[in-house]
């Protein structure tokens, strides 16, 4: 395979992801807030493919990493902000239209922040084991939950339109806070037996099918008791260090 062709297929996995994040503004304007969702999650995939074959490939390029950013930051910040103002707080009052543009200003905040980290690990040519906050897509994940319990019937957020606010504006204030969060971008695999890959990535799959809103609930939620053992881990690597 050519060198040109190598570097062409994680960008147009990442333009794709893009085009999810577009089909999701356009969903959520047409009142269809359960493909804008389903949007969100398949820009998300798209987001951890390309980077996974762009190191396969070999062909990561300072065009993939400025593209990545821009499709990042309107599938998990405008579109998901976008999302929630138009589902939850459209007819309520302006706290919700301030919490929606917190998280999408602090999304692009937090992109920012991220590429610079990532120019000084290659000038000083260390592997970022940890995110410093959360990451966007899991930012949008975490957001869109209080939606997502509508969906399954859990009609809650009418009445706690204030909760719901101060909840997104907390998501918010974590995406661009010191907290190591662990990092699924680095050279390793988590998982490197293919079959044992092959077997979870089947298991997710059927879930997301099948359960797609209690699954992303499960996942959420593992990933918020993630983050103890990540500072843990942190400061592990840190005292050794």
């Amino acid at each position: 395979m050519s060198k040109k062709l190598r570097s062409l297929i994680p960008n147009l996995v990442t333009l794709t992801g893009l085009c999810f994040g577009l089909s999701s503004i356009r969903f959520a304007l047409e009142g269809d807030y359960n493909l804008a969702v389903i949007c969100i999650l398949f820009a998300a995939v798209c987001d951890g493919l390309d980077g996974m074959l762009a190191r396969y490939l070999k062909s990561e390029s300072e065009l993939g990493v400025q593209l990545d950013s821009l499709s990042d930051f309107l599938s998990f910040g405008i579109a998901p902000g976008f999302l929630v103002y138009l589902a939850i707080f459209e007819q309520a009052s302006g706290l919700g239209a301030f919490a929606a543009l917190i998280y999408i200003i602090f999304s692009c905040l937090r992109l920012a922040l991220f590429n610079v980290l990532q120019e000084k690990s290659k000038t000083e040519n260390i592997e970022v084991s940890f995110f410093t906050g959360i990451p966007t897509p899991a930012g949008a994940i975490l957001i869109l939950l209080p939606l997502t319990h509508s969906f399954i019937g859990l009609d809650w957020i009418n009445s706690n339109l204030n909760f719901v606010a101060g909840y997104i504006i907390l998501i918010s204030g974590m995406l661009v806070s010191k907290i190591p969060t662990f990092s699924i971008k680095s050279r390793e695999p988590i998982i490197k037996s293919r079959l044992a890959f092959l077997i979870v990535f089947s298991a997710v799959a059927l879930s997301l099918i099948n359960f797609p809103w209690q699954t992303l609930n499960l996942f959420a939620i593992m990933y918020v008791l993630s983050i103890p053992f990540s500072v843990s881990a942190w400061l592990k690597s840190r005292s050794i260090s």
